[in-house]
């Protein structure tokens, strides 16, 4: 039986536990600061047990059996299938590529091996630090949340669609729709490292969570326990340097860079997080899913405010 991802996050030199809302909007800040040149995608899950995956890496690992690029990219082919037959994306032409369609159909909850992440570390607190869903007696579980920073500095990044002929190849005129897509997922396989997608039509939900994904084939080897289907690009900083990074602001010890961390935060913590990020971050339901899905999502949790 493999550990819970809590173990993990701070057993393998990934991650560190903050005892204070003072310390982990230092580390926040330490991690943003580290270089003027880095760029980070921020996550939050408020459940500090969970492993980071993607939800199709997730549906295939509970099917049984290893999950591999090929069982990935199969499954994402059939559904790319099924959604152009149910009519998705028809309104589009060629605007509809398998990049695009995969973001939309990950924002709208169909599993994908995208993963979801934000520009502002804000809206990733939010999301780590959220209450769970009451139970059918009412009663809401508690647990510690975690927040993930991954430095995306050196990926490759793509839209989910681009106009123009400038960039049209062979493989593009042979298969508009799937070419990119094919190409990235290639290029992440003979350099092992994951890319970015941003959504080149972004709805008002990934409007205001400042929302893109990260992307990667599935790699042979994982080298972040708890990480699974990609890998951070970089070795872990250790427990002592994250420690530093926690405790200075300069000076010997500190990590020069941090391809990954995994913050754990205690569930009394996010207790007290919760009001200020609504008064002074204005992160609440109601400005990060402003649709009607959120609507109706907040409705039944009870959490309208």
């Amino acid at each position: 039986m493999k550990p819970p991802a809590f173990d993990n996050w701070l057993a393998h030199g990934w991650g560190i536990q903050v005892d204070t809302p003072h310390q982990l909007f230092r580390i926040i800040s330490h991690i943003a600061l580290l270089g003027q040149e880095r760029t980070y995608g921020w996550r939050g899950q408020n459940d500090a047990s969970w492993d980071l995956s993607a939800s199709l890496f997730r549906e295939l690992e509970n099917e049984g059996g290893e999950v591999t690029e090929g069982r990935v990219r199969e499954r994402e082919l059939q559904v790319l299938e099924e959604a152009r037959r149910w009519g998705l994306g028809r309104d589009l032409g060629p605007s509809a590529t398998d990049m695009h369609m995969l973001a939309v159909l990950q924002h709208h909850g169909v599993p994908t091996r995208l993963v979801d992440v934000t520009a502002n570390p804000m809206t990733a607190l939010w999301f780590a630090t959220e209450q769970h869903k009451p139970d059918q007696y009412g009663k809401v579980r508690r647990s510690a949340g975690v927040l993930f920073a991954f430095d995306v500095t050196k990926t490759e990044w793509y839209e989910t669609f681009q106009h123009g002929e400038q960039n049209q190849t062979w493989g593009t005129l042979a298969n508009p729709l799937g070419a990119s897509y094919a190409q990235a997922l290639e290029r992440s396989a003979e350099d092992k490292q994951m890319f970015r997608v941003f959504p080149a039509l972004p709805d008002e939900r990934m409007k205001a969570q400042e929302g893109f994904f990260l992307g990667s084939a599935v790699p042979k080897r994982h080298t972040a326990p708890g990480v699974l289907g990609l890998n951070p690009i970089g070795p872990a900083p250790g427990n002592e340097k994250l420690g530093k990074l926690l405790t200075t602001e300069k000076g010997p010890g500190r990590p020069a860079s941090l391809p990954f961390c995994a913050i754990v935060i205690p569930a009394a913590v996010k207790d007290k997080l919760r009001d200020p990020l609504k008064r002074t971050y204005n992160r609440r339901r109601r400005v990060l899913f402003p649709d009607i899905d959120g609507f109706r999502e907040g409705l039944t949790r009870r959490q309208l405010d």
